[in-house]
């Protein structure tokens, strides 16, 4: 288990890459999970460390739909009646599953749909659970928890869905995955949007954080995020080139330019 403490209340449980993700945890007067995609047993022995158990969570939220970020919360709805928070577009579709596959990209009709279900089901097992959301959340809203007040900031792109939660007394952010990864941005679902993306950076870019929280990274908090935000937003402008570079090499079609995968090659 790798623990990132920010401030005494403000607790990062280490997750990673995907399936996974890192977890933010406020410990103050609510307990408070945002993104409960870390493993769940680092998440029971963090707690542990802290005098808790998981039935003592109070609310879990949700920065968006993909199932690296929901994997744990209807798992720890059941175990402590949490109450589940998630934005108005995020909120429909943890509701609905059906919808949340659809609007990844998955409708039935979709070949890869059994296969992208088989992967989440071994590797992010209870991202299909069922459970309801019960706050609905808005761009700009606060909520104070003690010494910790969160903020909701809408940023989409990577998903339209996509928002941060920054951490107002550290002047802080959790990122999601907007996540300075060396992986790059992923905008691979048929609404994700490379404007909106970049838009969302340059609104990081602009705010002084003092505290910037990667989604995915392993060094959770991002030394010098202005510089790694960056070079993160470079790779939109790196993969456009490598893509032309395919088109002036007789690539004619998408098909052409899809056979040799250079955006997110494996």
């Amino acid at each position: 288990m790798s623990v990132v403490t920010v401030a005494p209340d403000i607790h990062v449980v280490v997750g990673g890459m995907v399936p996974r993700c890192n977890t933010v945890v406020i410990t103050g007067d609510e307990i408070v999970v945002i993104d409960p995609g870390c493993a769940i047993e680092d998440l029971r022995m963090f707690l542990q460390h802290q005098g808790l158990e998981l039935r003592n969570i109070d609310t879990v939220i949700i920065t968006h739909i993909h199932p690296d970020h929901i994997v744990h919360a209807a798992r720890l709805q059941r175990l402590s009646r949490c109450r589940i928070a998630a934005n108005e577009i995020t909120a429909p579709l943890f509701n609905d599953k059906e919808k949340m596959k659809s609007f990844l990209g998955f409708s039935p009709s979709n070949p890869i749909r059994p296969l992208w279900e088989k992967y989440t089901e071994e590797h992010s097992y209870g991202a299909f659970d069922e459970a309801s959301v019960d706050e609905v959340l808005h761009n700009g809203d606060r909520f104070s928890l003690g010494t910790v007040t969160l903020r909701c900031l809408y940023t989409p792109g990577h998903t339209p869905d996509h928002m941060c939660i920054e951490l107002e007394e550290v002047n802080g952010v959790y990122a999601a995955d907007i996540d300075c990864t060396e992986f790059g941005p992923f905008y691979g679902h048929p609404n994700s949007s490379i404007k909106q993306f970049r838009e969302s950076i340059r609104l990081l870019r602009d705010r002084n954080y003092a505290v910037f929280i990667s989604g995915h990274r392993r060094d959770a908090v991002v030394p010098d995020y202005h510089s790694s935000l960056a070079a993160y937003d470079r790779q939109f402008d790196i993969r456009e080139d490598l893509v032309l570079a395919q088109v002036m090499d007789g690539a004619a079609t998408v098909e052409d330019i899809m056979s040799t995968p250079i955006v997110y090659p494996s």
